[in-house]
C-alpha cells in the first residue's frame, strides 16, 4: 500500500520536474541568434533591404568593376579617385532602404528611396533583415 502511494507521489511530481527541465533546456539551450536581427544577403524575394554603410557604389557598372579591379590589383590610388569622383561613384550610408533590380557576376543594380537613380555595387553592400 505505501509502496502505492509513494509511486503516486512520485507520478504527480513528474510533470513539474519535466516543465522545470523543458524551460531550462529552452532558455540555455536557445542559440543567441534569435534574439537579434540576422542580417542576410539581400535578394529579390526580399522586400526590404538595406545598404552596408562604407561600400562604394557607382552609377555604372563598368566603374564598379574598375574598381574592384584597381583594389585587386593593389592600386589603391587608382581605385581612390574613381570613388572620390562624385558623377562616377558614391560611398554608401549605412541603413537605407534599398530595392533590387538586377544582379550579374557579383554585383547587383539596386535603387535607393527617395532617390531617382540606380546603383551597381557588390552584393555585400547590400543586406535583408
Amino acid at each position: 500500500m505505501n509502496s502505492s502511494i509513494a509511486l503516486k507521489s512520485q507520478f504527480i511530481k513528474l510533470p513539474g520536474r519535466l516543465l522545470i527541465t523543458a524551460f531550462f533546456l529552452v532558455l540555455f539551450l536557445m542559440p543567441i541568434q534569435y534574439t537579434h536581427a540576422v542580417k542576410s544577403t539581400c535578394d529579390f524575394q526580399h522586400r526590404e533591404c538595406f545598404t552596408e554603410a562604407g561600400y562604394p557604389a557607382c552609377y555604372k557598372k563598368i566603374d564598379i568593376e574598375k574598381y574592384y579591379q584597381f583594389v585587386g590589383e593593389n592600386k589603391l590610388e587608382l581605385a581612390e579617385q574613381i570613388v572620390m569622383d562624385d558623377k562616377k561613384c558614391v560611398k554608401l550610408t549605412g541603413n537605407q532602404k534599398a530595392f533590387m533590380q538586377d544582379k550579374s557576376g557579383g554585383y547587383v543594380k539596386f535603387g535607393i528611396r527617395g532617390r531617382n537613380v540606380t546603383f551597381w555595387a557588390k552584393r555585400e553592400a547590400l543586406f535583408a533583415r
